[in-house]
């Protein structure tokens, strides 16, 4: 099938030279960008863009997708509080089908504002993946591994089978890479940090993994081998070329240069590390380094979206303030961060609008009051825009959001499930909602 964009206000490259081009098109041939530029001649599908901002699907490399039933069941709290007294109990009663509800809702949230690839580390991985090749999004999906287990799993050793018989059913699907999810270091022991990682490499496979995300885990991870958690992990063999650590809020300057040296990308989630207070992460400085920075929103339960339009204007605002200079993280260097960089570490070709890429697109409204003058494109998509903003989002060629509506299941079913599934977790854990009687 041939799809059409024809005549776009701008097209948003993101190829090497970074080109935004006016007045163009684009042509879609079998999931594939065949040309951009001027299109001439019948095709199967146009869609007229000359209202609209083509920029390359968002790319979000790190979420806990099913968590949006826990959409404010637990905020104004600390991490290890807010995981011990309310996440964790409730993760405990998780079934898959409150996965598949919580999946099919997150995906309508990320696809709506834009985001066309997700990283998600959670539980029953596969229930997961089944949603998202359902609903024709793409997804870089870890199976989460702790030491003392998870709904799905009783120990270690059961986690990791688990997780191999995902890898290994999940392997070369066009719309889902599969990978190892060792949860922390501080619910994983070095022990087993080191056999994740090298079933990993026997399956050349991803690794994700929260890293150094709050001072606690530096003191009792240093406590408990001696080491900090970046140091842990590069001796264990979990940093590499592909592995995703997120947060990484504390790393120490010779951590730094590991993360560079080893070719690691780290996820950077600015609204949950502010949400948690956790702190700020260096992320200048990690680039400075060398080190591939990304951007991720966390899980619903601790952002409270998953929107990467958000994300990437708070990641262009704080660090000026923290570095007080307005100078640090400019706009082209954030939205490579939410496309060219996560899609240069991924086998697909996405992140960017150029022949022989993957036709992972999104269209966004530029005919409104906030988008006025457009005197920068990319100084309004990381400073003025708003993820209501998406009106068509492709992936792989495929319509899965059109003129704003979601065309592979009904919005209201999906909410409506999700509601139901998120009050049955919390009747069958016994965590009080912070809903309040208003009757």
């Amino acid at each position: 099938m041939e799809i059409l964009i024809r005549g776009l206000k701008y097209i948003v490259t993101q190829d090497d030279r970074r080109r935004i081009l006016r007045n163009s098109d684009i042509l879609i041939k079998d999931g594939i960008i065949e040309s951009v530029g001027k299109v001439s001649g019948y095709t199967d599908y146009v869609i007229n863009g000359s209202n609209f901002v083509a920029i390359p699907g968002l790319i979000n490399t790190h979420a806990h997708v099913p968590m949006t039933l826990f959409r404010g069941v637990a905020d104004d709290m600390k991490l290890f509080p807010w995981l011990q007294d309310k996440i964790w109990p409730m993760e405990a009663n998780l079934k898959p089908y409150h996965i598949k509800a919580g999946t099919e809702l997150g995906l309508l949230e990320t696809i709506r504002t834009g985001t066309t690839t997700l990283f998600d580390m959670y539980f029953f991985e596969d229930a997961i993946a089944e949603v998202f090749t359902e609903f024709g999004s793409r997804g870089v999906l870890a199976e989460a591994i702790l030491d003392f287990g998870t709904p799905e799993c009783k120990d270690v050793d059961s986690c990791l089978s688990i997780a191999d018989n995902f890898v290994k059913k999940w392997k070369d699907h066009p719309l889902v890479e599969p990978g190892y999810g060792p949860h922390a270091p501080y619910t994983v022991s070095p022990e087993s940090l080191k056999r994740i990682s090298g079933k990993a490499a026997d399956n050349n496979s991803l690794i994700q993994i929260h890293l150094a995300e709050t001072q606690r885990e530096i003191n009792e991870i240093k406590e408990k081998t001696g080491r900090r958690p970046i140091e842990l992990a590069k001796e264990v063999g979990v940093l590499g070329p592909k592995t995703v650590a997120a947060h990484v809020v504390w790393p120490s300057e010779r951590e730094v240069k590991l993360l560079a040296q080893s070719g690691t990308l780290v996820s950077h989630n600015p609204v949950s590390n502010l949400k948690l207070a956790s702190g700020f992460s260096p992320v200048p400085d990690m680039i400075n380094e060398g080190v591939k920075v990304s951007l991720g929103t966390d899980g619903p339960a601790s952002n409270n979206l998953m929107d990467l339009i958000e994300t990437i204007k708070v990641t262009a605002l704080i660090h000026k303030t923290v570095k007080k200079d307005p100078t640090v993280m400019p706009a082209q260097l954030v939205f490579d961060m939410a496309t060219r960089i996560p899609g240069d570490f991924l086998n697909w070709n996405i992140g960017r609008i150029e022949p022989g890429f993957d036709a992972d697109i999104v269209l966004l409204d530029a005919e409104l009051p906030w988008w006025t003058p457009l005197h920068s494109v990319i100084s309004h998509l990381v400073y003025s825009a708003r993820s209501t903003d998406v009106r068509y989002v492709l992936i792989k060629g495929d319509l899965v959001l059109k003129n704003g509506k979601f065309t592979k299941k009904d919005e209201t079913e999906i909410m409506r499930n999700a509601e139901k599934a998120s009050l049955d977790l919390l009747e069958k854990s016994g965590v009080s909602s912070m809903l309040k009687d208003m009757s």
